[in-house]
């Protein structure tokens, strides 16, 4: 039976080795899904499904949006203790300063060089040459020249000059960046509406007076703050534009899946899937059809909103109707398409709708 052994832990080594080395799921690596360095908050609440908004809030100690490291350790050691994070929690320990690196030893100054004797300049063509003075003797300094007086010149008479002094033209302060809104999408939740328009949460909920992080309702119009110039909702729509979203719906309408996702772009920020690629879009809009073979949608004017780097935000609101058999719904929604130009036209790169009503 020994000898038994012996071979199996020598001919079987892998076994062995994978019986020892379980890695922990709770681990940052393995919370961070896609390995880009940050943990989300769709990611952590998948270990940790009773994960709140607001305790993702308090464990992103720099407001960053996003959990280093060091924060999802502090985060997992409140967890590991039997409790959750929350404002009592003692403050994440300042990042240790690196050593400085010694200074180099400065290199010996080089000696000078002596100075070379200076050659006297040559003289302007059809002057006398001076015979030059031997090298033992010292050349005799040159005697200058008397300078004759300059005669004094008379002031001038100063001119009457009429003094004008120019009013300063008051300087206008800025006009305060305008607001503009968005209507929270099913799926959504504060942190990723935030890091959207480039905000902190915190400014997010100051800016429409919510107490509670995690009561946000699909429907509800959030104020945005601060979003004006290039960001800021315009009622003019691109033709393009016009044409891309009529022929969005005309193929939701068909329900002709191929064409309807070929608008797509490679990753799409996809309801509350988060980032997905065009099969996760294929087997849910083939899925919805399933569902609701029969369906119109009738769009009213959209608002579109310009995004820095040349992305545009589409928000449409549509009165629907979808019925299967004997039932049939009908309601009022908005759909967000987000656009990024692709040759003439564009491709979807975010999709997110909310039911306002329905009956």
């Amino acid at each position: 039976m020994k000898l038994t052994c012996i071979l199996a832990a020598a001919l079987l080594p892998g076994l062995f080795l994978a019986g020892c080395s379980k890695e922990d799921p709770k681990s940052y690596s393995k919370v961070d899904y896609n390995k880009d360095g940050k943990i989300i908050f769709e990611e952590l609440i998948v270990v940790f499904p009773d994960l709140t908004v607001e305790e993702f809030l308090i464990a992103d100690a720099d407001n960053s949006g996003v959990l280093s490291e060091r924060e999802y350790n502090r985060f997992r050691q409140a967890r590991d203790a039997g409790k959750k994070l929350d404002a009592s929690a003692p403050p994440l320990a300042p990042e240790p300063a690196k050593p400085a690196e010694p200074a180099k030893p400065a290199e010996p100054a080089k000696a000078a060089e002596p100075a070379k004797p200076t050659e006297p300049a040559p003289a302007p063509a059809g002057a006398p040459q001076t015979p030059a003075a031997p090298a033992s003797q010292a050349p005799a300094e040159p005697v200058p020249a008397p300078v004759a007086p300059v005669p004094p010149t008379p002031a001038p008479v100063a001119e009457a000059v009429e003094m004008v002094v120019a009013e300063a033209t008051p300087t206008k302060a800025p006009a305060p960046a305008a607001a503009t809104s968005y209507t929270v999408a099913r799926g959504d939740n504060l942190v990723r509406i935030a890091k959207k328009f480039g905000l902190t949460p915190q400014e997010l909920m100051a800016a429409n007076g919510i107490k509670d992080a995690d009561r946000l309702e699909a429907g509800k119009v959030l104020t945005i703050p601060g979003q004006s110039g290039p960001a800021a909702a315009s009622s003019e729509v691109k033709p393009a534009v016009a044409a891309f979203v009529a022929d969005y719906f005309a193929k939701s309408s068909a329900a002709d899946v191929t064409a309807l996702v070929d608008l797509y772009g490679e990753s799409v920020d996809y309801y509350k899937k988060g980032k997905a690629g065009s099969d996760v879009v294929r087997q849910d809009k083939a899925a919805y059809f399933e569902r609701w073979p029969e369906r119109s949608y009738k769009t009213a004017a959209p608002t579109v909103a310009e995004l820095p780097g040349g992305d545009i935000k589409v928000t449409i609101p549509v009165d629907y109707v979808v019925k299967r058999a004997e039932k049939s719904v009908r309601g009022k929604a908005t759909f967000t398409l987000l656009l990024r130009p692709a040759g003439g036209s564009y491709r979807i790169i975010g999709e997110q709708s909310a039911v306002l009503e329905h009956k």
